[in-house]
């Protein structure tokens, strides 16, 4: 155990202290800021066209290039937060982050010739940074949370994922019509268009509250619960007696177990479970818009709130999955109560795309993408308590490697449905062909799912 850098409260003391909690909700106060930078790109999408003098194809390929280095980034980061903490870590990459996000807004100070280039590079690098959140997170939980809440607290803070992302539509559009309109905003009319120009001041914004964030969060985070100053001895044993096989508290980490995660059958089906979750729910913060103005002829001003409300259920899936988990584990034991989880949300997320080929209005098809974001989010608390269930102290690394593999889906995600709709000569008929091989991958998900077992750690020396 760590030597506490300050003395501990009396052993006398037997009520434990609730600092994990403010722990878990700076960690989701992250994973807001996390989202709002992740989507609003892809809200703005059609005044960045206009602006930028760019064509669809390239759009796609700009959306997804987020992806790739969010993708790539993942284990390195998630290394990186296991042998330097989460502190430091974490906050380092929100400020990076934000910047590349808020100098998006900045492109057209350069010469009109560098600006995709400069898009792809800064997108590109919000990706990366942003790669070390989610496995940081993961190992905040781990360090933080005693076992049998792990799958809510991976939940709580994947909300705050879900809520960024609900609100960034909403708040991104308004954004730039205020910017168009000014004091007319008020009283536009539901048709009204934002001008080429207005998603810039919003990125810029963006970066801003990036960086304020950052600071509180470095002001108030620790990364050991003995090593804070709130904390008293009896919440530190708590967070520990409750796992039997006890968190490593060791300085530092080792190497990431790149061998057995390989050699790993259960990690790989994790993998692919991630990978086809990610492809098919990245089509909501990415192509959803377009999708909804090509098909169902949505104003720009309702695709706001109807690309929203799939991320709003989301957070209900969220909270009932890590229930849901916790549950299950309890009464099946590891090996069923996670893998039945992330089944089930498979299972529910294909019937849904199902359910988009059956409908012919904005608001219906919006309501079925809706339950593809509240099943997807099912299935989350899982996944994430997989990672800790079996990572030991390389949790950051364990579930940075899945979240590669899920964010390689989701970078394929808007141009591989953009060439299958293109292929197309209606895009109605090109985007039902899409949903139909969305639903297809969901149920070899399903059949995969079936494969994980949490109950056998990757390292046994670990736990």
């Amino acid at each position: 155990m760590f030597t506490s850098k300050r003395d501990l409260p009396s052993p006398t003391a037997s009520k434990p202290t609730n600092v994990r909690y403010v722990m878990i909700l700076l960690a989701t106060l992250v994973a807001v800021l996390l989202y709002l930078d992740r989507i609003c790109l892809s809200t703005a999408a059609v005044a960045v066209m206009e602006d930028l003098k760019i064509d669809r194809p390239t759009l796609d390929w700009l959306l997804g290039a987020f992806f790739w280095t969010y993708a790539l980034g993942q284990l390195p980061a998630g290394w990186l937060s296991d042998r330097l903490g989460a502190r430091w870590m974490l906050a380092t990459y929100v400020v990076l982050w934000s910047l590349s996000t808020g100098l998006m807004g900045l492109v057209f100070l350069l010469p009109p010739a560098y600006w995709l280039l400069a898009m792809f590079a800064l997108r590109a690098a919000t990706g990366l940074f942003e790669a070390g959140a989610y496995p940081t997170a993961a190992s905040i939980v781990r360090r933080w949370v005693p076992l049998e809440r792990r799958g809510i607290a991976s939940s709580v803070i994947a909300v705050g994922g879900r809520v960024g992302g609900a609100l960034t539509p909403i708040l991104t559009i308004n954004l730039m019509l205020w910017w168009t309109f000014g004091n007319d905003f008020w009283t536009l009319a539901d048709d009204a268009r934002a001008s080429a120009s207005s998603w810039r001041p919003v990125m810029i914004l963006y970066g801003l509250a990036g960086i304020a964030i950052a600071a509180i969060f470095v002001l108030y985070f620790r990364d050991w619960p003995d090593r804070h100053p709130k904390v008293n001895d009896a919440e530190v044993d708590l967070i520990r007696r409750a796992d039997p096989r006890p968190n490593a508290v060791v300085k530092g980490s080792y190497a990431p177990p790149i061998v057995e995660m390989i050699s790993s059958f259960p990690m790989w089906m994790n993998c692919f479970v991630q990978f086809s979750a990610n492809l098919a729910w990245a089509f909501l913060v990415t192509s959803m818009p377009m999708y909804l103005g090509e098909v169902h002829g949505a104003s720009q001003k309702s695709q706001g709130w109807l690309q929203s409300l799939p991320l709003f259920a989301g957070i209900f899936g969220l909270l009932m999955g890590g229930m849901f988990t916790d549950f299950f584990t309890k009464s099946l034991g590891l090996r069923w109560g996670r893998s039945v989880t992330m089944c089930a949300s498979r299972v529910i997320v294909g019937l849904a795309f199902v359910g988009c080929l059956m409908v012919d209005n904005p608001l219906a098809a919006a309501l079925c993408l809706t339950l593809v974001g509240f099943a997807t989010d099912l299935g989350t608390g899982a996944v994430w308590a997989y990672g800790q269930d079996v990572g030991g102290k390389h949790v950051g690394s364990v579930v940075g490697w899945g979240n590669m593999w899920g964010n390689f889906g989701a970078a394929l995600s808007p141009v591989l449905l953009g060439i299958i709709v293109r292929r197309f000569a209606e895009p109605e008929d090109g985007w039902r062909a899409a949903f139909l091989a969305l639903a297809l991958l969901q149920i070899l998900a399903a059949a995969a799912a079936l494969g994980v077992n949490a109950s056998r750690p990757l390292r046994a020396e670990n736990h």
